[in-house]
């Protein structure tokens, strides 16, 4: 239980740390959002950034988690009736994320991303063709494993992010909604 409780308190102070917004925990997961509370241009490294700093925290814990960033357009606030009310998120990426969730356990380093992160990172973090999804009407979708070591976690890299997104500030029309999903072990 102690373990299990370390690891909820770094996933949430993670999250925080690189931007994110994250939902109240749902038994061993959590569903953590970017580009929420303000557009940022590097709202896909700040996802992927975050689940490479928790896979190293985990590792040295001695447990294995298992998580997915995938982007893409989604309604997010306070949704449901009257009586019950709860910040949710809807969109096609939710679902996405929660399929390559369950799928990342097959592959070694634990950490997928869909086409749409892949696109915005692939220079920045060495990542290799992991899966090929079968989706509708002849489309498929690419999974990406993100492998270790690229990029560098560290206040300095921290501190590039923040000179990064002050120097594009003005150009605020980037993709909205990008997601995490991050299993914690049970």
């Amino acid at each position: 239980v102690s373990t299990h409780s370390a690891v909820i308190q770094a996933t949430s102070e993670v999250i925080q740390i690189h931007g994110g917004l994250s939902t109240p925990f749902m038994g061993d997961k959590v569903l953590a959002f970017w580009n929420v509370r303000s557009t940022r241009s590097d709202h896909s490294m700040r996802c992927v950034g975050a689940a490479l700093e928790l896979q190293q925290y985990t590792k040295h814990l001695g447990v294995s988690v298992r998580m997915a960033c995938t982007g893409g357009p989604a309604s997010f606030g306070p949704m449901g009736t009257k009586t019950q009310r709860a910040f949710t998120v809807v969109g096609p990426c939710i679902p996405r994320g929660m399929v390559l969730q369950k799928l990342a356990k097959l592959i070694p380093f634990g950490i997928l991303v869909d086409m749409a992160i892949h696109s915005h990172i692939q220079h920045s973090v060495q990542c290799r063709l992991a899966l090929v999804l079968p989706l509708w009407e002849e489309k498929v979708e690419r999974a990406y494993e993100v492998l270790p070591g690229a990029p560098k976690l560290s206040q300095e890299w921290m501190y590039q992010l923040q000179e990064k997104e002050n120097e594009q500030a003005q150009h605020a029309n980037f993709e909205r909604g990008v997601r995490g999903v991050f299993s914690l072990p049970s």
